[in-house]
């Protein structure tokens, strides 16, 4: 049996073969090696749903048992919408959406999304003038950032101004930067927001504890 996370309950599961052998397609693209799809249901006894399993092949013929050990792809996709819970909520939702688009390879909108959050963070430590690269830099002036997480953020900077810029007719943007890119995003949020936040309720709780 395969294993994927579900693309519709998200859990990662063995999902369960037709007893068909798979379908051979033309390749959408108009060219390339031809489509072999199947259909295959969730193991999850509380979701249950079937997805289409498919790979590409040379092959005229693949067995059921040939097709099920091979790399696929799945539609329904597993969309992944990590959650943010100590990042304010307009932030934490656009981070969540970049590793969604990360998530169905969609690395442009993945990386334009992780600039916007660069930048709503440094707002939201109320500086607001000047360009990216000068709030970024200020964000480090204050403390809010170290040096290697400012270097991080001009990073996703980098990265996201050809596409907040239109420059979009040049190279595509590899779905390998753009994942490098949304971690650090990641690594941003998790030191302005969330490990001060992990570190106030550790200082909360000990006072609660010498002062009940």
């Amino acid at each position: 049996m395969a294993s994927t996370n579900c693309g519709w309950c998200g859990v990662l599961t063995h999902m369960i073969p037709s007893s068909q052998d798979p379908i051979r397609v033309p390749n959408p693209a108009g060219y390339g090696d031809p489509v072999f799809m199947s259909t295959f249901q969730c193991s999850n006894e509380h979701c249950s749903r079937y997805s289409i399993g498919y790979t590409t092949s040379r092959s005229q013929y693949l067995s059921r048992e040939q097709f099920i050990v091979m790399p696929m792809e799945w539609e329904p996709a597993n969309v992944r919408r990590p959650n943010f819970p100590d990042v304010p909520d307009r932030i934490s939702e656009t981070a969540s959406e970049a590793h969604a688009c990360l998530s169905v390879g969609a690395a442009r909108g993945a990386v334009a999304l992780a600039r916007a959050v660069v930048e709503a963070t440094a707002k939201e430590k109320s500086i607001t003038a000047g360009s990216l690269m000068q709030k970024i830099d200020e964000m480090a002036n204050q403390g809010i950032i170290r040096e290697l997480t400012k270097e991080t953020a001009h990073a996703i900077r980098d990265g996201g101004n050809e596409i907040a810029h239109g420059d979009i007719a040049n190279d595509p943007m590899p779905l390998e930067d753009a994942t490098a890119i949304v971690e650090f995003m990641d690594s941003l949020l998790e030191e302005v927001f969330q490990h001060p936040a992990k570190l106030d309720r550790l200082r909360q709780s000990h006072q609660n504890r010498k002062n009940p």
